[in-house]
């Protein structure tokens, strides 16, 4: 079935590693299309949002009195605020790699609860993500999703690029490795060994970054002088169904293959 869609090689890349980048998926003429409406969005700052107060993450503003406390972190329901997010989210080439990636075989779904937003880093207020697995926040009857992280922009380390732990969404952790919020403790001796196989991931404009939602994942904060801009969205199986009155299930998933 993924034959013709992706290599066999990519294929088993992904289910070792837990990730797979997909270059230049978009070309230059869409990614300024799509870094444009995700500027106006930025600006714009209509409701649904995460602020970076709101996560109280490291580096974070504090509280609402303090400077930067409406920094824009994640512009949410993306594809319900411009058909040309909805066109990205639903384009019909990066979907089929992602079908073929999950072997689902009843049709592919995009989740409205999960991302489906603009992902921001601001160069002057943003936070570091602590490590976690996306799936320990999410409801489904299994633990198979894969998001597709679209970079607007270039995307490293000193903007506050993705770090990913290869490998990490095969294996079984305990729950005392992770805290209250559900992160990765970075304070167990355990787990710092377990981290020391990061890796630092590089996007150019265009790239697509896919990856399982057991993945174990981070990034620091922006300390370029340009705000770092995303697209972000979550698939699954249409038969991995969000568990009934979960917050998976809030919106219905959009089926897009």
């Amino acid at each position: 079935m993924t034959s013709n869609i992706i290599s066999s090689e990519k294929q088993a890349f992904f289910e070792k590693q837990g990730y797979l980048i997909m270059p230049s998926m978009f070309d230059e003429d869409r990614c300024r299309l799509m870094r444009a409406i995700a500027e106006e969005e930025l600006h714009q700052k209509a409701p649904p949002l995460e602020y970076e107060v709101d996560v109280n993450y490291p580096g974070a503003p504090i509280n609402q009195g303090s400077a930067g406390a409406g920094t824009a972190r994640r512009i949410l329901q993306a594809v319900s605020r411009h058909p040309q997010v909805r066109a990205v989210a639903t384009d019909s080439k990066m979907c089929a790699v992602i079908k073929a990636l999950l072997k689902s075989e009843n049709g592919l779904m995009l989740s409205q609860n999960h991302h489906n937003c603009i992902m921001t880093k601001d160069y002057r207020f943003s936070s570091d993500t602590l490590w976690h697995q996306d799936i320990r926040y999410w409801s489904f009857l299994q633990d198979n999703l894969i998001s597709a992280w679209i970079a607007l922009g270039p995307e490293h380390g000193f903007n506050g690029g993705l770090k990913v732990l290869p490998g990490s969404h095969l294996k079984t952790y305990s729950l005392d490795c992770f805290d209250t919020d559900l992160f990765f403790r970075t304070d167990l001796e355990k787990n710092e060994k377990i981290l020391r196989g990061e890796l630092q991931v590089t996007l150019n404009p265009g790239d697509v970054f896919l990856f399982h939602s057991r993945l174990l994942h981070s990034a620091n904060r922006n300390r370029s002088n340009e705000t770092k801009l995303s697209f972000v969205f979550t698939y699954h199986d249409k038969a991995n169904a969000p568990l009934e009155g979960s917050r998976s299930a809030k919106l219905p998933s959009i089926e897009v293959g």
